[in-house]
């Protein structure tokens, strides 16, 4: 049984959504920067990678993109159509015990947890525990996009960060990648022949709530505070320089660009504190673990498919397909023809 309040608050806590690291743009304009494409667009490129007469086709997943974007599928359709295997993301599905899952007084323990851990110690404001260079330029940002949001103020760094990425995300029209997920599996459903490799780590929270509500808690507090401010400076960087380029990198996207990605700070880097806010917290060993684990599931599905399939459909992240150590680079590495769009 899954459970999404419980993942939400371990999401909360973990901050890997660092995908809004793009390069810069001038902030001389108050109001949302507009969008540069609308309507239908050729769709997102695919990456090739050959072994002989088999290929295995890779659709360049991103996320957040402009909500009026309607990308033309017909190529990634027949591709699919085409298709022997349909390899998945690498994801992970949290589970927790029924007896804590079905108890109703959880409900309200977990809502409680959740106000908790969101606060700074003491329940300092944000701007008693920023430096007052960053709260300035925070200010800014909340006067611009979400004056009316006070919640935010009294949240810790890691919480405030996510919260003001989703507001103005919103604000400026970026919205996550859902429906091009459903797309894809509606797409998918059509081939009934197909087979779905799911890449997927299940992982079994042990414990009643208590012990879960104190796993939660000690990851939080060993977070670095240092990682912590330096995740919310490149957080604020983002957001006052990067949105054109986002929503820009969006519309090439769709359009089946690639170059425009090129060159620029990945998520996932070393650079990127914002994932090493959770690889190094007390749940190091657990991330590395579940990190290697969904690696070595993702090369060895490629790898097979590669052998025995004509064609096989995959999604990756982009960042994936463009970091020195991704995924399509492992695969480089192991002697596979790597063609780009």
């Amino acid at each position: 049984m899954k459970c999404h309040r419980m993942r939400n608050l371990i999401a909360l806590a973990s901050m890997t959504f660092a995908a809004f690291s793009f390069p810069a743009f001038s902030q001389e304009e108050n109001l949302p920067v507009e969008i540069i494409v609308s309507g239908k667009q050729p769709g997102p490129p695919m990456w090739r990678v050959k072994n002989g007469d088999n290929t295995l086709w890779i659709f360049a997943w991103l996320s957040p993109i402009p909500k009026n974007i309607f990308w033309e599928s017909d190529k990634v359709e027949a591709v699919i159509a085409d298709a022997q295997e349909y390899i998945t993301q690498p994801d992970i599905d949290l589970s927790i015990p029924k007896l804590v899952m079905f108890n109703p007084i959880n409900i309200f323990r977990g809502v409680r947890l959740g106000n908790r851990i969101a606060l700074n110690e003491d329940k300092a404001s944000l701007e008693e525990v920023l430096p007052q260079a960053l709260y300035t330029r925070f200010s800014v940002l909340k006067s611009q996009y979400f004056p009316r949001n006070k919640k935010l103020e009294k949240y810790r760094p890691l919480v405030a960060g996510a919260q003001m990425v989703r507001e103005i995300q919103k604000e400026t029209g970026l919205v996550p990648a859902e429906d091009v997920d459903k797309k894809i599996r509606r797409l998918v459903k059509r081939n009934k022949d197909i087979t779905v490799t799911e890449i997927k780590v299940e992982m079994q929270l042990e414990g009643g709530f208590k012990d879960l509500a104190a796993r939660i808690e000690t990851m939080m507090a060993s977070i670095s505070r240092e990682l912590e401010l330096s995740c919310f400076e490149r957080q604020l960087s983002q957001m006052e320089e990067d949105l054109d380029e986002m929503q820009y990198r969006a519309n090439t996207w769709a359009q089946g660009y690639i170059q425009e990605f090129r060159f620029i700070p990945l998520p996932g880097d070393e650079e990127d504190d914002c994932t090493n806010l959770i690889a190094f917290s007390s749940e190091q060993e657990t991330y590395e673990e579940v990190s290697g684990t969904l690696r070595a599931m993702w090369l060895d599905a490629a790898e097979t498919a590669l052998i025995k399939n004509k064609n096989t459909f995959a999604v990756l992240d982009f960042s994936q397909l463009l970091l020195d150590d991704g995924l399509l680079a492992q695969l480089r590495e192991r002697g596979y023809q790597v063609v780009e769009p």
